[in-house]
């Protein structure tokens, strides 16, 4: 059995392979436990947004980068400023205090930006 046709073969495939291969992207540093909704319809809609993660200590982080609380309103307008058409999920860890959603929340609108979605886990029955 010729072996040289195989090897050209198994190289076409490793290419195929290593070029069509998409790794995870991580999204954010917190741990966060998400809330679950049973009750409410759903549509699944898949967009690259921007993420602010709030933890159920208080801390916030967007797009992977911790923010102090003070220095939130200076990040979103700087991001602004780059990404004027930016869309924006709010991720809050399950245990999170709603006075810190209501305060990223007012930041967002404070900073300009009109398109903001929270994201929780739906439970499957």
């Amino acid at each position: 059995m010729p072996i040289l046709p195989l090897i050209d073969i198994l190289t076409i495939l490793l290419i195929f392979f290593v070029v069509t291969t998409q790794f995870k992207e991580k999204r954010h540093t917190l741990n966060i436990d998400l809330p679950t909704v049973s009750a409410l319809p759903t549509e699944l809609e898949v967009k690259k947004n921007a993420v602010i993660a709030i933890s159920k200590d208080g801390e916030f982080v967007l797009n992977a980068i911790r923010v102090q609380r003070g220095e939130l309103l200076i990040y979103l307008r700087e991001y602004r400023a780059i990404k004027p058409d930016a869309r924006f999920e709010l991720e809050q860890d399950e245990g999170a205090a709603e006075k810190d959603e209501l305060f990223v929340l007012e930041t967002l609108t404070q900073a300009g930006f009109k398109s903001i979605s929270k994201r929780v886990i739906l439970k499957r029955d």
